[in-house]
């Protein structure tokens, strides 16, 4: 294990790049690890005596800020806060910052990518030919997304991203969120529905909201029931939006077309089952895995850390207590 005199730690083998790393070693010593740490006192360990930590998916809690007196910040690379318990850092005095908006040209690119080979059935035919090693005449026929109907669920930035993406398809595009943007409105004669009229009238819908406490399995058996058999769900945000249970069943059953999910629960027999099922398109969890992307959300993560070293952090979420 690094000995140094910390003062900026990179906890977690983030790919911070030369570049970076020469930024913030212009501003203190800096101690990098190269791996997650496995426990709450190996955390500890590697974080005491810093007044800054970098973390990419380190777990921290209560339990992990009381025994870190000297610790000033914490710069998060994602855009969620998930691997922090907010409260409690904000309790000890420790600013978290976070990279926002750094992945919404990669999520919003997937989610027409898995639009397309859901609803054209890419993955499926491209298996045929390989086990063929010849041109398959026998696939069967795809849908396309010119004049479907897209409903667009959440529509902050990634969500406004894909409904002109999907108007540059030559779909027609309704949607739902709490706080309705007018641009959409005018720019793509976008109409805002009611949850359930935009499940019930969209060809395919792509969720776009985070996962809290509100939103966690939303999309239950009720919502499923309301789409069209010929329609289509996509979800590049979390599995735990989507009942996985009643989304099987509607799979299975018939009653939906196909689903193309980024992110799936495979501590449930349901996430397994999904699997087996050719109408279903997965990808692991990469939505935001672009070149671009992730060179963004390092060099945001880097800057926050700059930032508030200079006096003047961005990007906050737990303001540190008075």
């Amino acid at each position: 294990m690094e000995q140094c005199g910390l003062r900026i730690v990179i906890l977690d083998g983030m790919d911070i790049g030369a570049e970076n790393l020469a930024r913030l070693e212009r501003r203190g010593e800096v101690c990098f690890y190269a791996d997650v740490p496995a426990t709450t006192d190996e955390i500890v360990a590697r974080a005491r005596g810093a007044e800054v930590v970098l973390n990419s998916w380190t777990h921290m809690g209560n339990d992990v800020f009381e025994r870190l007196p000297g610790l000033r910040m914490v710069s998060l690379a994602a855009s969620g806060v998930d691997y922090v318990d907010v409260a409690a850092a904000a309790g000890h005095g420790v600013t978290v910052c976070r990279v926002p908006h750094y992945a919404t040209t990669a999520v919003s690119e997937l989610a027409l990518g898995l639009m397309l080979s859901v609803m054209r059935g890419i993955p499926a035919v491209d298996g045929r030919v390989r086990r063929a090693c010849a041109i398959d005449w026998d696939a069967p026929e795809g849908v396309e997304l010119h004049g479907r109907t897209l409903g667009v669920v959440g529509t902050g930035a990634i969500g406004r991203r894909v409904a002109r993406l999907a108007h540059c398809f030559g779909m027609d595009v309704v949607g739902y969120d709490l706080q309705p943007v007018e641009a959409l409105v005018d720019d793509l004669g976008m109409h805002y529905l009611t949850l359930p009229d935009v499940f019930a009238q969209s060809d395919v819908v792509s969720l776009h909201v985070p996962l809290t406490a509100e939103t966690q399995g939303f999309v239950d058996a009720g919502l499923l029931a309301l789409m069209s058999p010929a329609a289509f769900l996509i979800n590049t945000a979390r599995a735990g939006l989507v009942e996985q249970e009643a989304l099987y069943a509607a799979l299975s059953g018939g009653r939906l077309a196909g689903a193309g999910l980024d992110d799936i629960d495979l501590t449930h027999e349901s996430g397994c089952r999904l699997l087996e099922l050719d109408n279903v398109v997965f990808t692991p969890h990469i939505g935001f895995k672009t070149h671009e992307a992730v060179a963004s959300l390092i060099e945001c993560c880097a800057d926050n850390a700059l930032r508030f070293l200079d006096g003047g952090p961005r990007n906050v979420v737990a303001p540190a207590a008075p």
